[in-house]
């Protein structure tokens, strides 16, 4: 094993870590794990293992490294600044069906309306460029379609919510995992 490959498992293993973590101790629980955040979690945690095996037997270029490297830096600053933000207003565990009671449009909530499920993409992908294997994206594209499914969900509980009307607002100018680059009018 080489010395890019050696820190590109270290940071994914501690990334992935503090997702875990914050997964256990950072959101609330409202009525328990609900089953979609429960299958969410064990393919989570299937994409990443696939990942860090993948990454332990490919010898990383420079290339793959630095980007690997940055993207899972990334997803690392996103994650702990979107853990800040929501310390004092903790969000409830995806697919929970309480009631939105407010609404979250600082921090990293200015530029995306999800940025723990950016975070977690970013991370995934940037595993991916640091395996160089492309048949991951695969993996990928299912946890995309998972968070998807989840970020949907809570945006219809906010739509149904007193926070309706500022919510819609908030959704024309704030992209769902990427920042809006134009704001719709």
């Amino acid at each position: 094993m080489r010395f890019p490959q050696e820190i590109l498992l270290i940071i994914a293993s501690l990334v992935f870590l503090a997702f875990t973590i914050g997964y256990v101790a950072h959101f609330r629980r409202p009525e328990g794990t609900p089953w979609p955040m429960r299958v969410l979690a064990v393919l989570s945690g299937a994409t990443t293992g696939g990942i860090i095996a993948e990454i332990s037997g490919t010898r990383a270029t420079w290339a793959s490294f630095g980007f690997a490297l940055a993207m899972m830096g990334g997803a690392a600053l996103l994650y702990a600044w979107a853990i800040l933000t929501t310390r004092r207003q903790r969000l409830s565990l995806a697919f929970s069906r309480d009631e939105p009671d407010f609404l979250l449009m600082r921090g990293p909530y200015r530029f995306v309306r999800h940025p723990f499920y950016t975070a977690y993409l970013l991370y995934w992908l940037g595993g991916v460029v640091a395996a160089r294997e492309p048949l991951l994206l695969l993996a990928v594209a299912v946890m995309a379609a998972g968070f998807t499914w989840a970020a949907r969900r809570e945006e219809g509980k906010f739509a149904a919510s007193r926070l309706g009307p500022a919510y819609d607002a908030y959704r024309a100018r704030t992209g769902m995992f990427l920042p809006r680059l134009f704001h719709r009018t």
